[in-house]
Order: structure tokens, then C-alpha cells, then sequence
């Protein structure tokens, strides 16, 4: 199996902080976990992200940190990396998986598992497996064994529609990039940028605009969370507005006046939000 990073004890890792993961352990705490769970975040969290999902997934008690059998199941060892025998990766993190990897896969997501309650198939770069591969996962992932999950890690957006339909879908972070900008400084970039928003809006008659500030608060926290504990308190600020765009119906205007006082104005989310959040 391919290694892949360890949690190391006294480290935090960058997405630890933000709502969307957050949110991904209160669902393992509550077990409200789908059979088919797709990620998408930046490539260097990826090893992180794996082992954090898939330790809380074989744990008995969706904690990944107790003295169950699926907990004790993991080894180390200097040319496996870390391993679980209930934990099956098809591919690497650096490479997708081709059809044979993903048939060694489906051959055996379904077996009994061998310490846990429960298997784990996890498909890193998803977004950049093959037609052929990723048709192949069609089936299994809509209709999974009772005792399995498979989970989809992504960097981009360019994920098989067909398989995303049959997933929860969680964006941790837009991936980091020459095009990601910091969010405005002051008062006269804040302007700018209100102006060029609306300039934009008035080209895409019919709009409200909701895409285009999911996609801009997403890459002002690809930005931030490089910025060290005080980015990551604002990342955290920021994929909470982001979150709120993507799920309630508002008005640009409206999207536009939180920003300014979540963020230029760092007013406390609950004098902003009442019955919103």
C-alpha cells in the first residue's frame, strides 16, 4: 500500500481550524457518513486528510484514537509507510490510479474486514483518473458493500459528474495557485474590488453572483491559510461566509454587505448572522 503522511503528535495541521473539517468530525462523531465521500483540497494536505479520515472511519467509535481493534490494526514500518489491513489505496497520492488499480480495488473493498468493523477504499487525484478507471468505480460506488466507504481525494474541480453525483462532496480549501490573490487591505482596495463585482454582475445578466463569490472567498483562503495561526483564524472566517454563500439564496448586495462586516469590519458572527447560520 501507498504511504501516505502521519498525524504527528504536537503538529496541527493547516485545515484542522476550518469549519468544512470541522464539520467532517462531527459527522464521524454522529457517524453520518455516506458510503462515498469526495474531497477536495489543496495536494499538500492530501496524506493528512487520508490518514485523519480513514483512522476515524476504522475506528470503532469514529474517534481514530482509542484502544479499539480497528485503532490498534495500524503499523509502521520504513518501507511500507503507515498501513492498516482494512485500508486499501488504489493508486498514490502523486498518481492516479489506472483500471487495474481501481479493479484490485473493487476485488477487495467488498472481502470481510480483517480488525475493523468496517473497510475503507480511498482513490487519491480523482479528479485526474482516466475515463476508463473512473467508469470502472461507477457501480461500487453506487451500490458499495454494507461494511465499506470509498473516498475520492481531489485537487481540482474536474471530477467524473456521474461519480460526484453519488458522493458527499466537501471542499476543504481551493488548491493554491499563481492566480490566488489576498483578500483586500483597506478601504480603497475593498472599493476596487466592490466596483469590479459589480461590473461583473451587470455582464452576467440574471445572475445574483453566488458562484463567482463562492469562487473568489475560496481562493482568499487557499491565501490565507500560508499565513501561519492568525491566517488560519481568517481562513476559518472566510469558508464559513463561503459555506453560507454556497447554501442560502442571497442576494449579491446582501452577500456583499457580510463580507464587509465579517471581514473588513470583524464584527462576531453572531451580531451578523441570527437565524442565518
Amino acid at each position: 500500500m501507498p504511504d501516505f503522511a502521519p498525524v504527528l503528535d504536537g503538529e496541527i495541521p493547516p485545515f484542522r481550524e476550518l469549519p468544512a473539517w470541522r464539520e467532517i468530525e462531527k459527522n464521524f462523531r454522529t457517524w453520518n457518513v455516506p458510503h462515498c465521500w469526495a474531497v477536495r483540497a489543496p495536494h499538500a494536505w492530501h496524506g493528512e486528510v487520508l490518514n485523519a479520515m480513514a483512522r476515524m472511519y476504522l475506528c470503532g467509535a469514529g474517534k481514530g484514537n482509542d484502544d479499539c481493534a480497528g485503532c490498534a490494526g495500524w503499523s509502521s514500518s520504513e518501507d511500507n509507510g503507515t498501513t492498516h489491513p482494512d485500508l486499501i489505496v488504489a493508486g498514490s497520492l502523486e498518481k492516479a490510479a489506472n483500471i487495474d488499480a481501481c479493479r484490485a480495488l473493487l476485488h477487495e473493498l467488498p472481502m470481510k474486514p480483517v480488525v475493523s468493523e468496517r473497510r475503507l477504499g480511498v482513490v487519491p487525484a480523482a479528479d485526474r483518473l482516466l475515463v476508463a478507471a473512473a467508469n470502472s468505480l461507477l457501480k461500487i460506488a453506487e451500490e458499495p458493500p454494507s461494511h465499506a466507504c470509498i473516498l475520492f481525494l481531489m485537487e481540482g474541480d474536474d471530477f467524473l459528474p456521474t461519480l460526484r453525483s453519488r458522493s458527499r462532496f466537501t471542499v476543504l480549501a481551493a488548491p493554491p495557485s499563481s492566480s490566488v490573490s489576498p483578500m483586500p487591505a483597506g478601504d480603497a482596495e475593498w472599493l476596487s474590488w466592490l466596483e469590479g463585482l459589480k461590473t461583473e454582475g451587470a455582464k452576467a445578466e440574471g445572475s445574483k453572483g453566488d458562484a463567482d463569490i463562492s469562487a473568489v472567498l475560496s481562493g482568499w483562503v487557499s491565501y490565507a491559510v500560508r499565513g501561519g495561526r492568525d491566517g488560519l483564524k481568517m481562513a476559518a472566517r472566510m469558508e464559513r461566509l463561503r459555506l453560507l454563500v454556497e447554501q442560502k439564496k442571497l442576494s449579491q448586495n446582501m452577500v456583499c454587505d457580510l463580507l464587509i462586516l465579517a471581514l473588513r469590519e470583524d464584527l462576531p458572527f453572531e451580531h451578523i448572522f441570527g437565524g442565518f447560520w
